[in-house]
């Protein structure tokens, strides 16, 4: 990135990434109590079941494993995201 007003223009992309952050790490939570609700009724982890059960086993069907796969992945994508941002390093040159 170039711009004749560098510091002024990293600190708007730090404050905007910090913003998304904030953001995402409040989503996190969330999703995770949604998880934990799944998890607490089935009595295992959103990992195992993913792993190794079906619709069958859930007494919602179809509907209650989408959701609740629905959320693992959102969880993971959530992850990810939190992981590349946290890792950026500002370099004002």
């Amino acid at each position: 990135m170039k711009s004749p007003y560098m510091e002024r223009a990293t600190e708007m992309i730090k404050n905007a990434i910090g913003k998304k952050i904030a953001l995402l790490e409040h989503s996190r939570q969330h999703t995770r109590k949604n998880l934990e609700k799944f998890e607490n009724k089935y009595n295992i982890t959103s990992e195992k079941f993913i792993d190794e059960w079906a619709a069958e086993d859930l007494e919602g069907k179809d509907m209650e494993y989408v959701e609740w796969a629905g959320e693992y992945h959102c969880l993971i994508s959530i992850d990810e995201d939190l992981k590349v941002l946290n890792s950026l390093e500002y370099v004002v040159t």
